[in-house]
């Protein structure tokens, strides 16, 4: 989501003063009183009924009064809109103001909602680790007996055990993949950075031939539990998408601090795509809300043929806990 927060222009704000309606009445104030003061002193009027008095068969004479009333209707007019114009105005301040409150209740629920389901992630992951991975380990361990106990004339039995055992390894390691992929255990060991790295290097090992990279700079620990996953997810999402899509030959990451904001850059090389292009991909939308909930900056670098840059800008002072 493009979560847009309401601003005010500095012209909007100068057209608004310059036109004051109290400085206008003023003008026009004294506008009058100057005309009136320079009228008396040419005895305006009076040569004015001196060049209209020929015409008088034609009632030109009248003129002025119908431009006096033509002059008021005007002036009655700008009040009247003017009237509507402020309620609109008032109208449209109260709704700024409501849709404000609106999108600082929206961040705040997908902070909490980003908690909640890590909190989620971080049982489940534990229970499958707990539960289902020692019950994985004596399946294998009662196979490893079997095959172990067994004579050399029940062959058949003996592949059968070793097909347990096979089975009860891949499930095991499929296990220890869905616990990472619900919980990285390295976040909370490790720190920040360390994990990233891990998780890049990990990464790196399992998409030959591509080569990724990942650099760090300035103070990036003490952030918090919100923020720390945050940064961690978004590597995620953006090398997953790189596997996917990108066809790429090298990624770069990077992850640096400069005073209260933090940057994340994720850059390939790969084909790239065409940002004006409507797309919905789930993954870039929940960067984005992941983002903007914590009120930072997603920004898209990218052209076919041309590779892609995901850059993510996080400020540190205004992360949730």
């Amino acid at each position: 989501m493009l979560t847009m927060t309401p601003t005010k222009s500095p012209e909007i704000d100068r057209a608004r003063g310059k036109a004051s309606p109290g400085r206008d009445l003023l003008l026009v104030l004294l506008l009058s009183v100057g005309i009136f003061l320079f009228g008396a002193r040419i005895e305006l009027n009076e040569r004015i009924l001196a060049l209209t008095q020929p015409l008088e068969p034609y009632q030109v004479d009248e003129l002025p009064i119908a431009v006096l009333a033509l002059v008021l209707g005007m002036g009655w007019f700008s009040w009247r809109r003017w009237r509507e114009f402020s309620r609109e105005s008032s109208l449209r301040q109260a709704t700024q103001q409501a849709l404000a409150e609106m999108l600082a209740e929206n961040r705040l629920l997908s902070q909490k909602n980003v908690l909640a389901q890590e909190e989620e992630r971080r049982v489940l992951a534990r229970e499958l680790h707990d539960e289902l991975g020692q019950s994985l380990n004596a399946i294998k361990l009662d196979a490893v007996a079997i095959r172990d106990r067994i004579t050399e004339e029940t062959d058949e039995v003996r592949q059968n055990a070793e097909a347990i055992i096979d089975l009860a390894n891949h499930v095991h390691e499929t296990v220890r993949h869905l616990t990472r992929q619900l919980r990285p255990v390295a976040l909370d060991e490790l720190g920040l950075c360390d994990a990233l790295e891990l998780y890049v290097t990990q990464w790196e090992r399992r998409n030959p031939p591509i080569s990724c990279t990942f650099s760090t700079s300035g103070k990036l620990d003490g952030f918090g539990e919100l923020l720390n996953i945050t940064l961690y997810r978004c590597v995620q999402e953006c090398l997953t998408n790189v596997t996917r899509h990108a066809r790429a030959a090298r990624v770069r990451v990077s992850l640096a601090r400069t005073g209260g904001e933090v940057e994340l850059l994720v850059e390939d090389d790969g084909a790239g795509m065409d940002l004006a292009a409507k797309r919905a991909g789930v993954g870039l939308i929940g960067l984005r809300e992941r983002t903007e909930s914590l009120h930072g900056e997603l920004l898209l670098t990218s052209s076919p043929g041309r590779g892609m840059k995901v850059r993510v800008r996080l400020p540190v002072a205004g992360e949730g806990h």
